[in-house]
């Protein structure tokens, strides 16, 4: 007894070349697509990178204070030992963030300051070389900022007037709009003239809800979850760019429609022989329509593969030229580009599986 001959994987690999340029321009276009929302999704995870890596349960402020990006908070240093009198509060520490701008090499270089006690929350997170600030003076740099700029450890620089001494190189402190620049508290308040203020005061707690109403009663600030800050300093870049960048997706997602159907579409009209064949032969619409589809999902999911290479290529190769740009994609995003691209190609199937149910199977021998 004969098993069922895989008509549709031998029509779709009939031809390799013309396959390979088929999965090749499919897999470019959803390429695309996901460099664009993978670069989206590494802005949003760079933006927050301090509230999400800086250790604290709580950040006090001033009262009306919303975000990092688009509010000034003033937090006067006497609140820590008020701080201290909650039980609930296991450790308060200031921290001191400011935008500066500091010539190296000729250009002008948009910093956040970020000044916190030694061995305090705020600091760096995680150092690749070298070691946190300790004294005046010293600062720790994003180690792609540092090598961008020919600096490493025991390197000088000059910012705010000052002549500062590279003493570490953070991981994961760059965005595409500014580094990280880690000093201590004393240094940044001496550069800035802030006095006996802080930006913000970084709290760990085991009991942030008792501690919110603690704080809230006996000092008159406002303490935020970390969780609140980044998910408002989101808003604000979504707010600024979230419209050209989703309008720039959308437009890759419907190039890549477009190259899927016109894949499927020509794929299919060019074998309308064949097809007439397969119908002459007793082949049934489902049986005809099965053909397609096989063909048509086929390149769609091989499509979808070389289209997520492509992604880690791109990815890679920006991340070597331009490090301060981050790329971030999550599963589920794959599987729904993955499932849209399928629909796409079934989309297209359409027409052409209309033509062919129209066909009659006596026209191949007639020599159309």
């Amino acid at each position: 007894m004969f098993g069922r001959v895989p008509a549709a994987r031998r029509m779709t690999t009939a031809d390799p070349r013309r396959l390979a340029v088929s999965v090749l321009g499919v897999g470019a276009a959803i390429g695309l697509v996901l460099l664009l929302q993978g670069l989206w999704n590494g802005q949003l995870v760079q933006i927050t990178a301090y509230e999400d890596h800086a250790g604290a349960d709580l950040f006090v402020a001033q009262s009306g204070t919303e975000s990092i990006l688009g509010d000034r908070s003033a937090v006067p240093l006497t609140a820590l030992a008020e701080l201290a009198a909650i039980p609930q509060i296991q450790q308060a520490d200031p921290v001191h963030i400011h935008y500066t701008v500091f010539d190296l090499h000729g250009e002008k270089e948009f910093v956040l300051l970020v000044g916190s006690d030694p061995g305090g929350l705020g600091g760096p997170w995680e150092l690749s070389n070298g070691r946190q600030a300790q004294t005046v003076g010293e600062a720790v740099l994003d180690r792609t900022f540092a090598e961008e700029h020919d600096l490493e450890v025991g390197s000088e620089f000059q910012m705010g007037g000052r002549t500062f001494r590279t003493v570490g190189l953070s991981e994961g402190t760059r965005s595409w709009m500014t580094s990280l620049v880690f000093v201590t508290a004393d240094t940044a308040r001496v550069m800035t003239g802030g006095g006996e203020v802080a930006t913000f005061l970084l709290v760990r707690t085991a009991e942030p809800d008792e501690a919110v109403a603690a704080i809230r009663a006996r000092t008159g600030l406002d303490p935020i979850p970390p969780t609140t800050l980044a998910e408002n300093d989101r808003e604000i870049l979504a707010g600024i760019m979230e419209g050209p960048v989703l309008l720039m997706i959308g437009i890759a997602f419907a190039a890549a429609t477009l190259v899927v159907a016109l894949t499927v579409y020509s794929g299919v009209v060019e074998r309308l022989r064949e097809y007439g064949i397969v119908k002459a032969i007793g082949a049934g619409p489902g049986r005809i329509l099965g053909l397609v589809v096989g063909q048509t999902v086929f390149i769609a999911v091989a499509g979808s593969v070389v289209g997520y290479l492509m992604y880690l290529g791109g990815a890679w190769l920006v991340g070597r030229l331009r490090p301060q740009f981050w790329f971030s994609l999550q599963w589920r995003q794959l599987l729904v580009l993955a499932a849209a691209a399928i629909g796409m190609g079934l989309v297209a199937a359409i027409i052409p599986a209309r033509r062919l149910g129209q066909l009659e199977p006596a026209s191949v021998y007639r020599g159309w």
